[in-house]
């Protein structure tokens, strides 16, 4: 793939690694599948194809680092340039992703509101609109739940949609940088399959990723054997999802739905008489669930 693109890109240069320094006159684009990276010329893109591969690939702006000092330059060059572990002393860490969708709000206004909400932290900008926050393991560290208020308060105050994926906190070694574009990739594909999702961690993208993923059989299996019995029932097919989502847990799946636990449990009732599906088998719940994913992503 991207020696097409250096076909298609002339003066274009692929490279196992990360540029030693950000070159200005490239866009720089990171391919999650073989872990290579192509620079393309700024003179030759046009801002339709910019947008594209922009979609296609993980875009790294080096540009950035010349506005880094201190922390955020070392860990900037630890992640994407191939750098020295960071100063600081750090033990563990994990990263917090953001992608902000079509921002209205200069940068520095979005990075003034994201620094009341991590004032301990250090943030780093990938790009124009993606970037991630590299939060210490402490005694008291950031609530996953907090998450989901975060990017709720961005919409509803700033009027401006964000998602983030939550890592897992890992030794900072030379391995962290690894770790650091596996995650990327994951918050990549679960941006693509999950686009009103707010907030993802592995556990939530796992089972997209195999939903996605499987085989065309698979697929006509479930899609005959669970979907065909609520293709033409949407409210039934958002109950279930929602109730399996919830652990099966009937009052608050009511609650989350607005309905009367009756009403759930009638729902629920009919979709075993359709289906004949025991929802609380676990094997059953399971390949329901994907089922419920694979029709949101088809």
């Amino acid at each position: 793939m991207l020696h097409k693109l250096q076909n298609y890109f002339p003066g274009s240069k692929i490279s196992s690694h990360p540029p030693e320094h950000g070159d200005t006159g490239f866009y720089w684009f990171h391919d999650g599948a073989d872990s290579n990276w192509i620079g393309i010329p700024k003179k030759g893109v046009q801002a339709s194809q910019l947008d594209l591969l922009k979609n296609l690939f993980e875009f790294n702006d080096y540009e950035n680092a010349a506005y880094l000092s201190g922390l955020a330059l070392a860990w900037h060059r630890f992640l994407l340039q191939n750098g020295n572990l960071p100063p600081g002393g750090i033990a563990d860490a994990r990263f917090i992703q953001f992608s902000f969708t079509s921002p209205e709000l200069e940068r520095p206004a979005l990075e003034e509101a994201l620094k009341e909400f991590f004032p301990e932290n250090i943030i780093l900008w990938l790009n124009e609109s993606d970037g991630v926050i590299i939060e210490e393991k402490t005694e008291v560290y950031f609530p996953d739940e907090e998450v989901l208020s975060i990017a709720a308060t961005f919409e509803s105050d700033f009027f401006i949609r964000v998602s983030f994926y939550i890592g897992k906190f890992k030794n900072v070694n030379g391995e962290l940088p690894s770790v650091f574009q596996r995650e990327k990739h994951l918050f990549s594909q679960a941006r693509i399959l999950a686009p009103r999702e707010k907030a993802f961690s592995f556990e939530k993208i796992f089972p997209l990723i195999i939903a996605a993923n499987l085989s065309e059989e698979l697929q006509t299996i479930l899609a005959s054997d669970v979907l065909a019995a609520l293709s033409e029932d949407e409210e039934l097919m958002a109950t279930m999802k929602v109730f399996l989502e919830n652990n099966s847990n009937a009052s608050l799946t009511a609650k989350k739905l607005y309905i009367h636990r009756n009403t759930l449990q009638y729902r629920l009732d009919k979709f075993m008489e359709k289906t004949g599906v025991n929802l609380k088998d676990f094997s059953s719940a399971i390949t329901v669930y994907l089922a419920c994913l694979l029709d949101d992503i088809r």
